[in-house]
């Protein structure tokens, strides 16, 4: 289904290929993740109609928040936000993005789109 998928990365001002992604590199970035630090991840194509998915550091110490973005209708989307002091959660997640093209169970995630219009 997704033969040509090709993934890009980015953290904190640092770009990595395809290529370059490993399952290594993605727990490294995220379990280091600091105030002001993030890390972004775009597929080349939809992924369960998510355009991205992105993990940061927050203020509070010890809390990461995690967001995904879907795509819906032809320029709209939906944004959802799910914040936790577990980076073992996020890394899951973003692992089964990368790794199986498998969107998290987003029921428990809080729909932010109103604050970014």
């Amino acid at each position: 289904m997704y033969s040509t998928l090709r993934y890009t990365l980015e953290s904190n001002g640092t770009t990595y290929e395809n290529d370059s992604i490993n399952a290594s590199l993605l727990v490294e970035l995220i379990t280091n993740l600091e105030l002001q630090d993030y890390v972004v991840l775009e597929p080349s194509e939809l992924v369960e109609g998510s355009m991205y998915m992105q993990a940061a550091a927050l203020d509070e110490p010890g809390q990461m928040v995690a967001e995904i973005r879907l795509q819906e209708g032809e320029s709209g989307f939906r944004h959802y936000s799910y914040t936790t002091a577990d980076p073992t959660v996020i890394i899951q997640w973003i692992l089964d993005y990368w790794g199986k093209q498998q969107l998290p169970q987003l029921e428990s995630w809080k729909d932010i789109t109103h604050e970014l219009d």
